[in-house]
Parts: C-alpha cells; structure tokens; sequence
C-alpha cells in the first residue's frame, strides 16, 4: 500500500512541469553564479599564488555555490510539498485517505518520502555543476561527497517541514508560506540568538556549513535527523487527531507537544556533549610533502598538547602523512598541564603549539595547519647563509609592496622560504655572508667600486641572479662578458591567450629545477642575449624562446630592419652560468619577477626554483593550496559554460513544457 501512495506522489510530482521548470531555474542561476565566480577567481588567482594563501577553487568557488543550492532548497521544496496534505483536504480527499488501511506511519513516511525524493534527485544532478571543473581543476571528491550528504539532510529536514505545515494548513498556499517562515527562522537563528543561549542549537546555519566545507559531524547529523523525526512526529499527532475526530483538548495537546520537546531537548544536550567529527576534509597540499625531501638526519615535533582526543587526533591526521613520506620524522607529546615547568621554559603559549627540531634549527607552530607546517619544515631544511642581498640605487626594482612594478611578493615567497632578504643600497660593500646578490634591472650604469664588488664576490664562490630589463650600459658586457640584441621580443605567432610580447618558456628549465616545470615561466617584453664572450664560465642551461621572434626596436612595426639590429630566430632569453662554486644566472626579463605577473602562470614556482639551483638548495617551491590552479584551454571553458548556461537549463525547460503539453493532449 505504502508503494502504492509513493508511486502517486512521485508520479504527481515528476509528470507536472513544476519540478522541470524549478530543476531549469535552480541551474541557471547556480550555472551563472559559478561562472560568475570563476571570473573573479582567475582575477585574484595571481594574489593566491603570489601570497601562499591556502585557499582555492573548492574553498572559493564550490563551497560558496552548494551554500547558494542550500539557500535555493529553502523555496523549492516548500514549493513541491505544500500540497501533500493541504490538497487534500481541500479537495475532500483526506477523509477517504485516512480511512484506508494503510496505518498513520506508513502514510506519513510515504508523503514525507514524496516531498524528499525529487529534490534530492535534483541535488544530485546539480553535483555535476561543480563536479565539471575537473577537467581542469582539482577537486575534492571527498568534500563534494559530504556537501552531498549534508544538502540531502537538509532537504529531509525541509520536506518534513512542509509535510507538518501542510497537515496543520488548509490550502497549499498557506502551507507553503508557513514552511517559509519556520525555515527562514531557522535560516537566520544564529544572527540574533546569544552564543551561550541553549535555544541556539536550533539555529541550521552553524551545523549546515560544516557540512558544505567538507566536515561531517556527529551533533549535525543529529541536528538533521532529531529534527526531522520531530516534523514527522508532529504530522503523524495532527493526522491521528484528525481521523480520530477528536476535540481540541489543550491539556493533552500541551502534553504531548512538552514531552515531544522535551525528548527533543535531551537528545540535543547528548549529541553536544558527545559531539565529534566523523570526517574532515583536510588535505595535505603536494608542497607540503614535497617539502620533506630537502630534509636529512632526525626531526623531532614536540606537541604541547594534553589529553584531550579530538586535539591530539587534529594534529596525528596532519603529522601521520607527513611521517609515512619521512620515517625519520618523530612525534612526542608533552602535556603542558603536567609539566608547566618545560612549557614554560620552552615559551608555550598555547595548547597545540608544535615545536620542530632538525638539520640544526627549530621552528614553532602555534597553530598546526598544512600551511603552517609547510612554512616551518622548508625553513628547517634551508642550508647555507640565509641573506639574499638586493642590490638597489642604480634604477632597479623596489622591494616595495604595493608597486606592481616592485618585487615585494618574491622576496615575501624567500622568507617564506627561511631566507632574509636585504636591500642594498648605493655602494655599500656585499657582504661575505650573503648567499645570493640579486640585481633585478639596473637602468643605469653600475658604478666602478659596484662592479668591483660584485667580481671580488663571485671570485669567492659567489651566487649572482640578474634580471635586465632596457639597460642601455655595458653592465652585463664588463661583468660577464655578455651582449644583448637591442629592442624587445615581439613574436608573429603568439602562443594561445598571450599577445605578441608574452612568451612562455618551458625548454631549458628542467637542469635548474630537477624536473620539467609543471607551468611555464612567462616573460614579458622580454630581451635577447649572446652567449658570453668571456672564458672560463661552463655553461649549465640555456633558455630560448618557444617560437621564432623578432628584437623590435621600433614599436608598432611588422617588418624586421638589419640595419637596425633586428633578427627573428629562436632567441636566447637565459643563461645559467658556473664557474668552480660560483653560479649566475641571467634572465633577459625582469618583469616575471615584479608584483604584477609574479603570481601568473609558473613564474612563483620557477623563480622559487632557480634560488634553489643558485644558492644549492631543494626547497618546496609549491603552493600553500593543492586546488589553486586552473589548467584547461579557452575553448575548453568555453563550452562547459555554455553546458551549464544554455544547453542543460533549456533541456530541463524543454522536459517540463512536453510535459505540460502531453498532459494538455491528454
């Protein structure tokens, strides 16, 4: 009999236009938020990049989607279950529906069942909105799961909402408004409701966030579920007290309704007080693993935690990995309770705080997180002196900030790094200690006493890193012994999405960095340089242009002029040098290094990596977020927006408008 009922239900539900026109709406907007949203991500993705921030596309564009499908759901489903019982009874039906022998559970779990299923059918379709990023993007499987199971509890809840506001209203109307108003309470609870009020328990946001982000806790689930039982309670009393035809009785009605709240009270006190998390997305990015490689000899992280189990098992789950990719890695604890005398001796601040101890050096983690421990063990596994001397004064690039033509953000990735980076200004002498002099586009020449320095410091094994940029001295010529062609590179066939200035180079890379770059080094106007005339430098890497181009010395010309030193070819736009321990590496641009394209393409990563070659170091130069990148072709998101926008909204329209017309056939 309950299969019977439920066959209606759905069947009601699936061949009206209705649910076919909200399932086309609800993607639309959905679609067009999500892509609204990429939009700004790819604007700020350069910041995200350049700054370490450890947030990405499942933080900044999936999780803000299902939040707006969870705010969508609070319409839609008052919208398909307003009239399971209302319509009913004001058709005259529900006296003959609850004279069958079907019993008030059965019937109350098939029309609860009629309002759940098409909306939770269509959560799972709309999975595959955000679901389609992977095909350039990476996405967290596991949290899209959770965010599944946390949007169908809501919906449960939802539909049991409807089902007791539809047997409490007479018209589907009423019902519908009266579903509204009990969720948008509910919504907006935590807004006005004291934090240490016991009533705020009942507020949905704080246990439906978690939930979108990817952790599954047990005082959610019993949120959802004690609700939903409640809703489904209350519409099996109201039901029972209308077949029963019995008066109202305000004394047993105020009974049963305080023992419904009170049973609802204590399993709420329960599941706070034995609250724990089933399952937390929290993935451990590749650089932070990576990160592990540079370190050799035992490291040892002290946790100053006392026994408490979710704590201890928050930080286990973030040291476990870490341990399995490096054996040597040890973890103790220390209980700062019992032992106040080392945690004060040691400066603990906080429980939780790590200590890290290795290679010689030691870090402090106040608060473990992949993107905390990725900065402290990459310090610890830095060798060698940690200044890197920034020669300034002579028309180079600021260490400034805020300048998009400074190169703040690198020297921001250095010491995240473990290195110091100092600027020196004039003709201050280089200090012997420094473990990279970088001299980022000098316009002018280089005093004598300047270059003198700079000889005497390679002369010692010296690390020199030079960016030029429209230097019209000889300052590469007296230095190295290097020329450069005159005017900018221009390219006839610029690579897709680059205009003709933008080259992005990839050939050569791979000897400096250990491996093929996983994105390219983009370069800017860059310029081209002739192999060094001066003996006794071994050449390490070249790096040339990935297309035939041009120097063009006169800007908005087609044409090349040998007269004035114009040559397409395959020009040389780097140059890695070494000489015994002293290593120079020439790059003909300096503005993948600035603030403005730091952040863009591989420019982080590969310049990262080229201080790694030059002052003989392995550090991770990987990003703080796994899902910060986004690797797929314009043509590629050309056509999944139009998918999602155009072709699977009007398919779903299309549905419900056959529908509708079949059954106006018929």
């Amino acid at each position: 009999m309950i299969r019977h009922l439920l066959a209606r239900e759905l069947r009601a539900r699936f061949t009206g236009s209705t649910f076919w026109l909200l399932a086309a709406g609800t993607w639309l907007i959905l679609a067009w938020m999500l892509f609204a949203q990429l939009q700004v991500y790819q604007q700020i993705q350069p910041d995200l990049l350049a700054h370490q921030l450890p947030l990405g596309i499942n933080d900044l564009l999936i999780t803000p989607t299902l939040g707006t499908l969870a705010l969508l759901l609070l319409p839609m489903v008052p919208l398909g279950g307003m009239s399971a019982i209302a319509s009913e009874r004001q058709q005259d039906r529900l006296p003959y529906l609850l004279a069958t022998p079907l019993s008030l559970p059965a019937l109350v779990l098939a029309k609860w069942l009629g309002i759940l299923l098409p909306p939770l059918a269509l959560i799972s379709a709309l999975i595959a909105l955000p679901a389609s990023l992977a095909l350039g993007m990476q996405v967290e499987w596991d949290r899209l799961a959770v965010a599944w199971a946390t949007l169908g509890l809501l919906a449960a809840l939802l539909s049991g909402i409807s089902l007791v506001c539809s047997a409490l209203a007479r018209r589907p109307a009423s019902a519908m408004a009266l579903t509204l108003l009990v969720g948008g309470f509910l919504w907006l609870l935590d807004s006005f409701a004291p934090r240490e009020a016991a009533w705020r328990w009942l507020a949905l946001a704080p246990h439906l966030d978690p939930g979108l982000r990817g952790t599954l806790r047990l005082d959610d689930i019993a949120y959802f579920t004690l609700l939903t039982l409640a809703t489904l309670v209350a519409s099996g009393l109201v039901l029972l007290r209308e077949r029963e035809r019995v008066r109202w009785q305000p004394l047993r009605e105020a009974l049963a309704l305080s023992l419904l709240l009170t049973a609802l009270s204590l399993a709420a006190d329960l599941s706070q007080r034995h609250n724990l998390t089933l399952y937390r997305v929290h993935p451990l990015p590749e650089a932070l693993l990576q990160a592990l490689d540079a370190l050799h000899g035992p490291v040892v992280v002290t946790a100053w935690a006392p026994d408490h189990p979710v704590l201890r098992a928050h930080i286990e789950k973030l040291i476990a990995p870490l341990q399995t990719r490096y054996p040597q890695l040890h973890l103790r604890w220390i209980d700062p309770r019992r032992e106040p005398q080392l945690a004060r001796e040691a400066g603990v601040t906080r429980e939780g705080e790590l200590h890290i101890e290795g290679m010689g050096m030691s870090q402090r983690v106040l608060q473990p997180t992949p993107a905390t421990l990725l900065r402290a063990f990459t310090r610890i596994a830095r060798t060698g002196d940690p200044w890197i001397v920034v020669l300034q004064g002579h028309g180079e690039a600021s260490l400034d900030h805020e300048n998009p033509q400074g190169i703040g953000a690198w020297a921001d990735a250095l010491d995240e790094l473990g290195y110091r980076v100092l600027g020196l200004a004039g003709n201050a002498t280089i200090p012997d200690n420094a473990a990279l002099v970088v001299v980022a586009a000098p316009r002018r020449a280089l005093p004598a006493p300047t270059r003198k320095a700079l000889r005497r410091y390679l002369a010692r094994g010296g690390h020199l890193f030079w960016l030029h940029e429209d230097d019209p001295s000889d300052n590469l010529h007296a230095l190295l012994g290097l020329e450069t062609l005159p005017g900018s590179l221009v390219s006839d066939t610029p690579q897709i999405g680059l205009g003709p200035a933008r080259l992005e180079v990839r050939a050569g890379l791979a000897p400096l960095l250990g491996s093929p770059p996983s994105a390219p080094l983009l370069l800017d106007g860059a310029h081209a340089l002739l192999a060094p005339t001066e003996s006794g430098w071994e050449t390490v890497a070249r790096l040339e242009t990935p297309v035939a181009t041009w120097n063009e010395t006169a800007p908005g010309t087609a044409h090349l002029d040998p007269l004035q030193g114009e040559r397409k070819a395959r020009h040389l736009v780097g140059l890695a040098l070494r000489k015994d321990k002293a290593r120079v590496l020439i790059l003909g641009d300096s503005d993948c290094a600035r603030n403005a394209l730091f952040g863009q393409a591989g420019n982080r990563a590969v310049l990262l990596g080229l201080v790694n070659w030059l002052t003989g170091n392995r550090l991770s130069t990987g990003t703080a977020a796994h899902d910060i990148a986004i690797d797929w072709s314009p043509e590629t998101s050309t056509r999944i927006a139009l998918t999602h926008l155009l072709v699977l909204p009007l398919l779903w329209a299309l549905t419900g408008l056959f529908i509708r017309w079949r059954r106006g056939r018929h």
